[in-house]
C-alpha cells in the first residue's frame, strides 16, 4: 500500500511506500491524515487556498474482512470553520482505494479545468470532464458508473461546484462525507469526482489469525441485541423517541427541547409505515440502510440527525417532506445537518417557522447560491454576523446536530472541545446521560475524554460507529494480525490521545483557543446546570493537560512524541 500525491496544477503524481511505523503510531484513517498534514508548511493558509492539501485515507483494517471496517476519511481545512477537520464516508469507496493499492491520496493545487481523478495501482490520472460540471450527484454517478463499471466512485454536486461551505462528498447508496464542507474543497480544486479500483489486496501479516478474529467479531455482531432489535430493525430514528422524551430534542432552531408532534417521526412508526427494503455496507451483516417509498418513488431513508434537523428543529412533522429534503440535499451535494440547522436559523430570522412550504426551495437556493442562499451558503456563523443576530446554533462555525446540550451536559462539554466544532460523533454521551442522569461533572469530563480518544481510534481503523460497541474488544487482535505489531488497549488509547492532541495543536496554529471552546449564547443561558458544565470544562482541561488558554502543555506534547510540532 502506498501514499499517492497528485499535483493538480500539472497532473503529475508521485507514490511512496507507507512507513509501517506511521501505522503503529497513527493507525490509518484520520490518524494517518493528521500526521501527513502536519508535515506541510502551509497550515496557516486560508481555507480553499489551492496550496492546502486535501488528504483522503483508508483505515488499517479496511477490506481485510473485519466487520464494519469500510469507511474513508477526508481531511483538510474546512471552509465552514476555518480549522482542520475530518469527515467519514461509508459505503464501498474505501474498497476501491484498497484495490488501487492506496492508503492515502494527497491532492495539492487546482486542476486547470473541471476534471475527475482516476486512481489505479500504478498511476493516478487527472482527466478533464467539463461535461460533468453542473450535473447533479445522481446524473454524475450514472454516467461514471457506466464507464467505470468495476471501480468505486465519489462525486460532488452543484453545491460543491459553487463552493457552498457545507457541501459534501457523496458515495454509493447516499453515503456522504457530510460535515465540514469537503464538497467545496473538491470543487475549489476543480474536481468533480474520484474513481478508484484495481486488483491490489491489503497486506495481512497473519491471515489465519485475522480470520479467527473476524469470526469472533462477526459472532458478537450477530448476537448483539442492540444491532438485531434496534439498529437493524429500526435504525437511528429509534433515537427520536428516546431523546424527545428526555427533553433534549432540538426544536425550532433550539428554542425548545421537546417537540409535541415528534411521535410522527419516531423510528417504530417509520419502520412500520415507510420502510420496504434494507441493505448494508461491505463486511457487515446488519442491514440498517433503509429504503422508503414516498409518493410511489423509492428513496433513501434519512438518518436520525437529518430527521431531527429538518423535523423538530424546523417544527416539521411531515416525514415525507423530510425524506424529500434529504434526497434533494443528497442530489445537490449538501450536508443535511448543516442545511437543516441553518434553514431553521433562517426561518426564525424571517419569522416563518410556522410555514414550511418553501423548505425545498431554500435547499435549492443554498445549493445554487440564489436569493437568500447567497448568505446562507456560508454557514450560520457567517449569516448571523450578516443579519446581526446571536442565535446561530454552532460551535467553531460547525452547526450543531440533534442533541440539545442544555440538558445533556456531557454533550455540551463535547461540543465545546471537539476539534472540528459542534460534532456529535466525537463523544456521544447521550445514552450514558439518559440512563444515569446523576453523573457528576468529573464523571462527565472523564467520559468525554475517553470517548474523544476512542473516537480517534475508531476513525483511524476506520470502523462503523454503530458496530463499535460490539467489535471494540477485537480491535487489538485484528490490528496485531494485520500489522504484525503487538497492540493492547492502553496503546490504542495512547494513539487516540496522540492523534486528538496533534489535531488540536494544528488548529491552535489556526487560531483556536479556550475562547473558541464555547456554546452559543442561547444554550449557555439555558443550561440546566451551568455549574456542572463549567466544572466539567475545567476538569476536561485538567485531564488533557491543557493550560487555561486551551493549549497542551509542553510536557504532554513531549510525552505523546509530538515535539516536531512548532
Amino acid at each position: 500500500m502506498s501514499i499517492k500525491n497528485l499535483n493538480l496544477n500539472t497532473g503529475s503524481f508521485q507514490a511512496k511506500h507507507l512507513d509501517p511505523i506511521l501505522l503503529s503510531d497513527y493507525l490509518g484513517g484520520i490518524g494517518l491524515a493528521v500526521r501527513l498534514m502536519a508535515d506541510y508548511n502551509c497550515l496557516k493558509l486560508p481555507a480553499l487556498e489551492p496550496s492546502l492539501p486535501l488528504i483522503i485515507t483508508i483505515g488499517s483494517l479496511n477490506a481485510t474482512g473485519f466487520p464494519g471496517a469500510n469507511k474513508t476519511c477526508f481531511f483538510g481545512v474546512s471552509p465552514l470553520t476555518g480549522i482542520f477537520a475530518g469527515s467519514w464516508l461509508g459505503g464501498d469507496f474505501s474498497n476501491g482505494l484498497v484495490k488501487s493499492g492506496t492508503s492515502a491520496l494527497v491532492l495539492e493545487g487546482k486542476a486547470q479545468t473541471p476534471s475527475i481523478i482516476v486512481v489505479h495501482e500504478d498511476s493516478v490520472e487527472l482527466i478533464p470532464r467539463n461535461d460533468l460540471w453542473e450535473k447533479s450527484v445522481s446524473e454524475t454517478q450514472n454516467i461514471l458508473n457506466e464507464k467505470y463499471k468495476n471501480q468505486k466512485i465519489v462525486v460532488i454536486g452543484p453545491a460543491g461546484e459553487r463552493l457552498v461551505f457545507f457541501a459534501c462528498v457523496i458515495g454509493n447508496e447516499g453515503h456522504a462525507a457530510g460535515r465540514c464542507g469537503f464538497g467545496a474543497i473538491l470543487g475549489s480544486k476543480n474536481i468533480k469526482a474520484i474513481v478508484a479500483g484495481g486488483n491490489a489486496k491489503p497486506f495481512i501479516n497473519d491471515p489465519e489469525q485475522l480470520k479467527m478474529v473476524n469470526r469472533k467479531a462477526m459472532k458478537a455482531i450477530r448476537e448483539s441485541d442492540f444491532l438485531n432489535d434496534v439498529q437493524g430493525a429500526i435504525g437511528t430514528p429509534f433515537l427520536s423517541k428516546m431523546v424527545n422524551e428526555f427533553e433534549a430534542l432540538p426544536t425550532a432552531n433550539f428554542q425548545g427541547r421537546y417537540f409535541k408532534r415528534a411521535s410522527k417521526l419516531y423510528g417504530e412508526r417509520i419502520a412500520n409505515e415507510f420502510v420496504y427494503k434494507r441493505s448494508t455496507c461491505p463486511y457487515c451483516p446488519v442491514r440498517c440502510r433503509f429504503h422508503v417509498r414516498i409518493d410511489g418513488k423509492e428513496m433513501k431513508a434519512p438518518e436520525y440527525e437529518t430527521i431531527c434537523m429538518f423535523g423538530s428543529n424546523n417544527r416539521i412533522d411531515d416525514y415525507s417532506l423530510i425524506v424529500k429534503a434529504n434526497a434533494l440535499c443528497n442530489n445537490l451535494g449538501l450536508d443535511t445537518i448543516s442545511a437543516g440547522n441553518i434553514i431553521a436559523f433562517y426561518r426564525e430570522y424571517s419569522n416563518s417557522m410556522e410555514d414550511y412550504s418553501n423548505i425545498l426551495d431554500l435547499i435549492r437556493n443554498i445549493a445554487y447560491k440564489e436569493d437568500e442562499g447567497v448568505i446562507l451558503a456560508k454557514g450560520s456563523r457567517s449569516a448571523a454576523t450578516k443579519f446581526n443576530v446571536d442565535y446561530a446554533m454552532h460551535v467553531k462555525g460547525l452547526e450543531l446536530p440533534g442533541y440539545d446540550p442544555r440538558k445533556l451536559i456531557g454533550m455540551a462539554i463535547s461540543y465545546s472541545t471537539a476539534n472540528r466544532g459542534g460534532c456529535h460523533s466525537r463523544a456521544w454521551t447521550v445514552a450514558d446521560e439518559i440512563s444515569r442522569p446523576g453523573l457528576s461533572a468529573e464523571q462527565l469530563a472523564e467520559l468525554v475524554v475517553a470517548y474523544h480518544d476512542h473516537g480517534y481510534v475508531k476513525d483511524s481503523l476506520i470502523t462503523c460507529t454503530f458496530l463499535d460497541g460490539d467489535i471494540r474488544p477485537f480491535y487489538t487482535e485484528a490490528l496485531s494480525a494485520v500489522l504484525g505489531t503487538s497492540f493492547d488497549d492502553d496503546q490504542l488509547t495512547l494513539n487516540g490521545e496522540r492523534i486528538y492532541t496533534l489535531e488540536r495543536l494544528m488548529n491552535i496554529q489556526r487560531g483556536v483557543t479556550a475562547k473558541s471552546d464555547v456554546l452559543p449564547k442561547r444554550l449557555i443561558e439555558g443550561l440546566v446546570d451551568l455549574d456542572k458544565y463549567t466544572e466539567g470544562m475545567r476538569i476536561y482541561y485538567q485531564l488533557r493537560d491543557w493550560d487555561s488558554n486551551g493549549i497542551p502543555i509542553s510536557k504532554k506534547i513531549k510525552s505523546l512524541k509530538l515535539g516536531f510540532i512548532q
